[in-house]
């Protein structure tokens, strides 16, 4: 029996991208952006399916201006935060505006590929209730 994948499509915002440019890897295509500004810009043109993985600090703002952005957008985009290190307050503050996860740096295209499994688990675990 053969299933389609479909395509996930990733947004890294941050000042420096930690592999290529834009990977296109079997069902995942990872693109880099520097702003919260050119992540906006780019999600007229992505599927409906998109995750973006930011750092906490960006050029044109934080995560939560980038948070504040995706609401004004309108489209439910899922968020999770990269840092190298994680409090409990940042993981109280994160998860109460609405972010999916916190990644530990380095952000590795291996790191997102487990990081999107894990989310199709927990949504699976999610719909047997």
């Amino acid at each position: 029996m053969h299933t389609e994948q479909t395509t996930r499509q990733v947004i890294v915002v941050c000042a420096e991208p930690g592999i290529e440019k834009e990977v296109v890897a079997p069902s995942i295509r990872v693109q880099w952006v520097h702003s919260i500004e050119a992540a906006i810009a780019l999600l007229d043109s992505v599927p409906s399916e998109t995750v973006i993985i930011t750092e906490l600090a960006l050029r044109d703002g934080n995560w939560r201006d980038l948070l504040e952005e995706l609401r004004r957008f309108g489209k439910p985009i899922s968020v999770a935060l990269v840092s190298p290190a994680s409090t409990s307050e940042l993981w109280w503050d994160a998860l109460e505006c609405g972010v999916e996860d916190i990644l530990p740096t380095p952000l590795t295209l291996t790191r997102i590929r487990e990081y999107l499994d894990n989310r199709v688990q927990v949504k699976k675990m999610l719909s047997f209730r």
